[in-house]
């Protein structure tokens, strides 16, 4: 009896590290750059950290619902580059704000559904689908805009990436709003629900009557809106549109979902997880840059966190 009450006990701890291990890193973490520098806790920087965070996180708020479908999308950069290039030509022409921001979300949303109905109607792995998409929606950046950046902005553009609410920067604010959305959409409606049963065994899920690829094209269109959305906060940001915006940022989002927990494999991940592993990814360059070490260093380390993240996921499931 003592045995098996051991046993467990053991076997819920072991649960509960596996649930919570990416916010216990991101707990060390933090204190380990509050010890390193005595500016890092300060409400400034704090904040800083949130506004470091915002685009990395809605974006891998996509990647992670993409993911769980078993899935994965490397053209989420090239999305928001096209987007917000699309966005910027609007304002110049004189089209109010938020129709060219209605407008260039419409597009996202279009792009991400060509994603969708390459993997699920022309049955290519999602892998080489998004590659190939990357090199089209980049190559129509450049070449529309020629290799150059679009400038002479609005000023009210700025608002989304340096104004705040109250003393909260807008990009945190729609940060925590995309989030709860996410949330709500995952684990309280039937499409998380069948996103999570498509993650988990596809073949099944379709044998039971739903319609897998209807759902997976959802996926993918939500992700290319999402993509417009932190298109947005970065243009506030840069109040520059960038053909070569947010290169690379695809890996960034896949870090941050497996490094919050998501599988590779597909069939979990939670928002949770997703918001925790893009905040250990800007508390690293955050608190380098205080420290003063050497910007490459973030990148080691990430790559690090990244493969144990992705090890610990094996591990459990051969356990299973």
């Amino acid at each position: 009896m003592m045995q098996e009450q051991g046993s467990q006990k053991q076997s819920h701890l072991r649960v509960l590290f596996q649930k919570y291990a990416s916010v216990l890193i991101l707990v060390v973490l933090m204190g380990i750059m509050g010890v390193a520098s005595p500016y890092f806790f300060t409400l400034n920087n704090l904040l800083t950290v949130g506004v470091q965070t915002s685009v990395n996180a809605v974006l891998a708020l996509g990647m992670l619902m993409v993911i769980i479908v078993g899935g994965i999308d490397l053209s989420i950069g090239a999305n928001l580059a096209l987007s917000g290039i699309l966005a910027a030509y609007l304002m110049r022409a004189g089209v109010p704000l938020w129709a060219a921001l209605l407008l260039s979300i419409s597009s996202g949303a279009v792009l991400g559904y060509i994603n969708g109905f390459l993997v699920t109607t022309m049955k290519l792995p999602p892998f080489i689908a998004t590659l190939g998409t990357t090199g089209v929606y980049r190559g129509v950046a450049l070449v529309v805009t020629n290799g150059l950046p679009v400038s002479e902005l609005p000023d009210h553009i700025s608002w989304f990436g340096q104004g705040s609410i109250l003393w909260i920067p807008v990009p945190i604010v729609v940060m925590a709003v995309v989030a709860v959305v996410i949330h709500y959409v995952l684990a309280h409606t039937v499409l998380g629900r069948y996103t999570y049963a498509i993650g988990s065994n596809v073949e099944a899920t379709r044998l039971s009557g739903i319609k897998t690829a209807r759902y997976t094209r959802t996926i993918y269109t939500i992700e290319g809106v999402l993509a417009c959305i932190a298109g947005v906060i970065l243009l506030g940001r840069l109040s520059v549109a960038q053909p070569t915006a947010a290169n690379g940022y695809e890996l960034n989002a896949i870090a941050a979902a497996v490094i919050g927990g998501a599988s590779m494999m597909g069939g979990s991940g939670s928002v949770v997880g997703t918001i925790v592993g893009a905040l250990i990814m800007a508390v690293l360059s955050n608190g380098f840059t205080l420290v003063g070490f050497n910007t490459f260093f973030q990148q080691l380390a990430i790559g690090v966190v990244l493969i144990f993240a992705v090890y610990f996921d094996v591990l459990q499931r051969r356990r299973r």
